[in-house]
C-alpha cells in the first residue's frame, strides 16, 4: 500500500513536464496603438503590440509577434491566439510562438491605456564626441550595468542638444511613433521608435576617456 501511495505522488513529476510542451489557446485583445519592447540582446527598442489576455486582465506588452495578424492603427482587435512551444529556440529568440487562429472582433477605438506607460526611462552617459561625423550617432554608456563600456548609439535623441567637448548624463525614453507617410507598408514597417530626452541630469566639459577608435 505504501508503495502504491508513493507511486501516486510521483506521477505528477513523471508526466507533468509533458503539459509544458503542449499548445494552448488564449483570448487576447490588441490595443489600437503600439508600445515598445527591448531587443533580446544589446541595447535598443522596437515597436510592440499592447495586449490584454482576458477581459479582466491588465494591459501589457505582447511577449512576441503574432503570426497571421495584420495590425492597423486605430483599431482594437479581439482574437483567439494559439501558443506553441518552439523546440531549441535561438539565443536571441523566444521559446514560444504566437499565432492568431481566429479574429473575434475588430472595431475603431481610442487607446484605453497610454502607450508610454510601457516605455522605460533610461539613464545613459553620452560621450564628448560623436561616434561618426557623417551620421547621427553618439558614443554612450548604459548606466544600468556596473562597468558599462562605450557603445554606438545610432539614433537621434529628440530634445537633446549635443555639444562637442561636453560629456552628458541624460535620462531618455523610447516611444513608438506612427509614420503616416509609410502607412502603405506592412505593420511594423510603418512604425519607428524614437528616443526623447526626459532630463539633462548633468553636462561636464571634458574629453571622454576610453572611446573606441573610429
Amino acid at each position: 500500500m505504501k508503495k502504491y501511495f508513493a507511486l501516486l505522488l510521483l506521477l505528477p513529476l513523471v508526466f507533468g513536464g509533458c503539459d509544458d510542451d503542449k499548445s494552448y489557446t488564449e483570448t487576447w485583445t490588441v490595443a489600437p496603438e503600439k508600445g515598445v519592447t527591448g531587443v533580446f540582446m544589446g541595447f535598443g527598442y522596437v515597436p510592440a503590440y499592447i495586449v490584454k489576455k482576458g477581459s479582466d486582465a491588465d494591459w501589457e506588452i505582447a511577449p512576441g509577434p503574432i503570426e497571421g495578424f495584420a495590425f492597423e492603427k486605430g483599431y482594437q482587435t479581439d482574437m483567439l491566439v494559439r501558443i506553441d512551444h518552439v523546440p531549441d529556440p535561438p539565443a536571441d529568440g523566444s521559446s514560444l510562438r504566437y499565432t492568431m487562429i481566429r479574429q473575434l472582433s475588430r472595431i475603431p477605438a481610442e487607446p484605453s491605456v497610454d502607450p508610454k506607460t510601457f516605455s522605460p526611462e533610461l539613464e545613459i552617459v553620452i560621450a564628448s564626441e560623436r561616434a561618426d561625423n557623417h551620421m547621427a550617432a553618439y558614443w554612450f554608456k548604459d548606466t544600468r550595468y556596473p562597468e558599462p563600456r562605450w557603445q554606438a548609439f545610432p539614433w537621434e535623441i529628440e530634445g537633446f542638444d549635443f555639444k562637442p567637448g561636453y560629456e552628458a548624463h541624460v535620462r531618455i525614453q523610447p516611444v513608438a511613433e506612427y509614420d503616416k507617410a509609410q502607412e502603405h507598408l506592412i505593420d511594423n514597417d510603418s512604425w519607428t521608435v524614437k528616443y526623447n530626452l526626459k532630463e539633462l541630469i548633468s553636462s561636464e566639459k571634458k574629453d571622454s576617456e576610453g572611446l573606441p577608435e573610429k
